[in-house]
């Protein structure tokens, strides 16, 4: 049973062998569909021997043919499998399950990029001197004159110019189909050093020239020598057209299936990696951030698909951050700060701001179970928190166990002093169950005061370059804090300035019994302050 690593190399192999073979084969059917002198008259030779002699004369040329494929075959297949040798040795430890030598999966890799590149240079120098080889000893002990061993021999040299595109294109088909995503499963090939890469460009050139310029060339190699050999007393010109017509539908179906094979792989190699990052695109516009593009090259569309599956994690980090600041602030307030719409280095705004501590927190904490605190701490926050997103309010911070929010920035709202008046009494709610669940569960109660005052700030991305924070600066952040502080000293669960109060309808106040009482003197204020409680 062949073990699996040997499985995946083992095409390479057949890619080798069959590519050569064809082109042996197109080489023979070529040179006997030439009309030169010396193919007439060994065919006719050959037909004057009778339908036996025809047949065994046949049979031999085919034998010959294969061995000397087989000869061909042999030494580069040597070479294929010397190449092959660190990939092979990096798939047996694969097959193990056991860790890659560093340097030797970078050797692997390196190998496995520059394979088309280093076997076709191979393969041309054998289609070079194997037919120089072979038709020069056939002019040395003359079985072919001069013309026809240079015309076999350049004409073989073509075809194998169009063996080893196919070549070439076929072992990175293979090598992208299987090897590639092995051992590049994040793409990321063309920070491979020493590699060698083929652009599109140059394939689009490639193909040009081999599909197009070698079968005309071929043409006119032999029309040329058959011009130099011509008799015009011994051949006719109706046999002389039919020969060349004959020759060139050979030359015309040959060479229109070679292209079409080659036509086929070159245009794989560019449309599948292209088409894969159109997949990825669809699946992105779909708001499917988990897609990546299946990279297998270090040409354009390699980095064009490594750059993609950059985008889509900076897209994807993007939306978890988007989700994650939707945490924090109501969605409308995030999608405007995204989106660039809200002026981020300073602006002046009329905002309302509100404060709300926790009472007596300090002394609970030493008196219970810190990670207990922490819990109770959160689930606390976690019930504030969505009472002022609710109502499109940002926490601005969380200043140990309290609470800095504002209403009306970063996106402005006419109704801000109303938000946030509302957003406390949801607090207070929410408070109250929160302890009816905490007296279940016997865990202690919080209370908390909360200070609301509106006035004008000055909004901006406060911080160093490397940490900033969206803060607001003014006397009125100072003056609904020290709100927040004065409802310990008056036994008030929410206090709101004057200010605030002003803008409230009264449906919002209506229901409540809230005090009035006289102007109170602030710490750091030099006038006193209207205030309204409730209690």
């Amino acid at each position: 049973m062949i073990s699996p690593h040997k499985a995946l190399l083992s095409r390479f192999y057949f890619i080798g062998v069959g590519a050569t073979i064809v082109g042996i084969l197109v080489v023979a059917i070529l040179n006997l569909a030439t009309p030169l002198e010396f193919v007439i008259a060994r065919l006719q030779a050959i037909r004057q021997g009778g339908d036996i002699l025809w047949i065994h004369v046949v049979a031999f040329r085919f034998s010959i043919l294969c061995l000397l494929a087989a000869f061909a075959c042999i030494p580069f297949l040597a070479i294929l499998k010397h190449v092959l040798s660190p990939i092979s040795k990096c798939l047996l430890l694969k097959d193990r399950h056991q860790s890659l030598p560093p340097p030797l999966e970078q050797k692997a890799k390196q190998r496995l990029i520059n394979l088309p590149f280093i076997m076709v240079p191979v393969n041309i120098v054998f289609w070079v001197f194997i037919p120089l080889v072979i038709f020069g000893g056939a002019f040395a002990i003359n079985k072919i004159d001069l013309t026809t061993a240079i015309t076999f021999s350049l004409r073989s040299t073509m075809v194998g110019f169009v063996s080893s595109a196919i070549l070439f294109f076929g072992i990175e088909s293979h090598s992208r189909k299987v090897l590639i995503p092995l051992f590049f499963p994040t793409g990321e090939l063309s920070l491979v050093e020493g590699t060698a890469k083929l652009s599109i460009l140059k394939r689009l050139r490639a193909f040009y020239r081999i599909g197009s310029l070698i079968p005309l060339a071929n043409i006119v190699l032999t029309l040329f020598v058959l011009y130099l050999q011509v008799n015009a007393e011994t051949v006719s010109a109706k046999t002389y057209g039919q020969g060349v017509l004959i020759f060139s539908l050979v030359v015309f179906i040959l060479f229109f299936l070679g292209s079409g094979i080659l036509n086929r792989l070159i245009s794989r190699s560019i449309a599948d990696p292209i088409n894969g990052i159109l997949d990825a695109m669809k699946e992105i516009k779909k708001g499917n951030y988990q897609t990546r593009v299946n990279v297998v090259s270090n040409d354009e569309v390699g980095i064009l698909g490594d750059a993609t599956n950059k985008m889509i994690q900076s897209l994807a980090e993007k939306k978890l951050l988007r989700d994650a600041f939707g945490k924090y602030v109501a969605p409308e307030v995030r999608d405007e700060i995204i989106s660039g719409r809200i002026p981020l280095d300073g602006e002046f705004k009329d905002v309302t701001i509100l404060f709300a501590d926790l009472r007596n927190f300090t002394p609970m904490t030493q008196a219970n179970d810190p990670k207990e605190m922490v819990r109770i701490l959160n689930d606390y926050f976690k019930e504030m928190s969505a009472a002022i997103k609710a109502r499109s309010g940002l926490i601005l911070q969380f200043l140990g166990d309290e609470i800095y929010a504002v209403f009306g920035a970063p996106v402005s709202c006419k109704d801000h002093p109303s938000n946030a008046f509302l957003t406390a009494l949801d607090m207070e709610e929410r408070l109250n169950d929160l302890n009816q669940r905490f007296a279940r569960q016997g865990r202690p109660l919080l209370s908390h005061g909360i200070g609301i005052h509106t006035g004008q700030v000055l909004a901006a991305n406060i911080g160093s370059p490397e940490r900033l924070s969206y803060l607001l600066v003014g006397d009125a952040v100072n003056l609904a804090s020290r709100l927040q502080t004065l409802t310990r000293e008056l036994g008030a669960r929410i206090i709101l300035s004057a200010q605030t109060k002003r803008y409230l309808p009264e449906d919002h106040t209506r229901n409540l019994l809230i005090q009035h009482p006289p102007p109170v003197l602030i710490k750091g204020l030099e006038t006193k302050v209207d205030i309204y409680l409730i209690k």
